[in-house]
């Protein structure tokens, strides 16, 4: 081809044909520079390609995640619920006119259960990866607004509940150092030892260490409860938004 357009450039420079000579030429360099920008767009195209590829397979990674997290939310709301609903039980009976200390010995002896549920964990391994090798920015600016608050959210959550937890343990030891609590390390509720030390047990003394411990065990429960219902709101909408994108055919 190029061998042909020189031979019809010296044809025509032979015969001393100026403006054909020109028109030619002229014609010669704009196909020249279409075949440059028809070269660069499909390079472009393959390029946008290639990153449109990596970005779903990083989105369906994300997706993933997130979707395994509504499912621990939503397991992990049902048992802080029912959590709840047992503890606001207890409190009901302890604020009872007829209550007696053998209620408070039934209580704190045989029902209460002294381990917590609050502890949540987040399926963030493609979002710490992403922002530790700084491929966040493959994704579009939304997405990485939206996985940036949403693991802002996750942290909170985290960061409050080791504060929640750090005082509920305080208020459980220091019950544990007077009475026996099932589960936590101590002698068995129903021993020798547990029938003496509760058989010494004092009304209003017991009703100011089961009620404090029930006390940051509900506040414990609740804070929990209404941060996990907001992190399962964003994520959801999330989901919905990002799945739309990704199977958009030209997002």
């Amino acid at each position: 081809m190029i061998r042909f357009f020189s031979k019809m450039r010296y044809k025509l420079a032979a015969e001393n044909r100026a403006a054909k000579y020109l028109r030619y030429a002229i014609g010669e360099i704009l196909l020249v520079v279409i075949g440059i920008l028809i070269a660069v767009q499909v390079n472009n195209w393959n390029e946008r390609r290639k990153e449109r590829i990596q970005e779903q397979l990083l989105i369906q990674s994300i997706i993933s995640d997130l979707k395994s997290d509504t499912l621990m939310i939503n397991q992990n709301l049902r048992i802080l619920q029912a959590d709840t609903t047992k503890v606001f039980g207890f409190i009901k009976r302890m604020s009872d006119n007829k209550v007696t200390i053998d209620t408070l010995v039934q209580i704190a002896r045989f029902e209460f259960d002294p381990r917590t549920h609050v502890n949540a964990t987040f399926n963030d391994n493609t979002f710490k990866s992403l922002l530790s090798t700084g491929s966040l920015k493959i994704l579009e600016t939304w997405i990485q607004d939206e996985l940036l608050q949403i693991n802002e959210m996750h942290d909170a959550n985290i960061s409050r509940t080791q504060l929640n937890s750090g005082a509920y343990v305080s208020q459980i030891t220091a019950f544990a150092r007077k009475y026996p609590l099932s589960d936590y390390g101590n002698i068995s509720p129903v021993s020798k030892l547990a029938d003496a030390i509760w058989a010494e047990a004092e009304f209003e003394e017991l009703g100011v260490y089961l009620n404090a411990m029930l006390a940051i065990r509900n506040v414990t429960n609740l804070y929990a409860i209404n941060q996990l219902k907001e992190i399962l709101d964003k994520t959801n909408e999330f989901l919905v938004r990002i799945n739309k994108y990704n199977n958009s055919p030209n997002p």
